[in-house]
């Protein structure tokens, strides 16, 4: 068996971040999942963990209806795939995305 050396690089498919690891890796996780990707430019302002049992109003979109005969809500735009959430956007930005595993060549 042979032994790996040297440097491996590789670019991620979501964000196009490039990777340069020594070897013996054959991948790494890119954080890309971390970061909005709305924001200009994009990849760069970091989001908020999501936890949806915070009590806040406006996480259950019930901001305008108080009394007992509200409306029936509209469906929320996260979902419980969520993991992050940019509240620098209105309507925030609920992301559902996973780390990326970037292989490196």
């Amino acid at each position: 068996m042979t032994a790996k050396v040297g440097h491996v690089y590789g670019r991620c498919g979501v964000c196009g971040r490039e990777y340069h690891a020594r070897r013996p890796a054959d991948s790494v996780l890119c954080d890309c999942h971390k970061y909005c990707q709305l924001r200009d430019p994009p990849w760069t302002v970091p989001m908020t963990l999501f936890t949806p049992d915070n009590a806040n109003p406006i996480t259950y979109r019930n901001e305008d209806r108080f009394g007992v005969k509200a409306q029936a809500l509209e469906k929320a735009e996260w979902n419980l795939e969520t993991l992050f959430v940019c509240y620098n956007h209105t309507p925030p930005y609920y992301s559902s995305l996973k780390p990326v595993e970037v292989k490196l060549t």
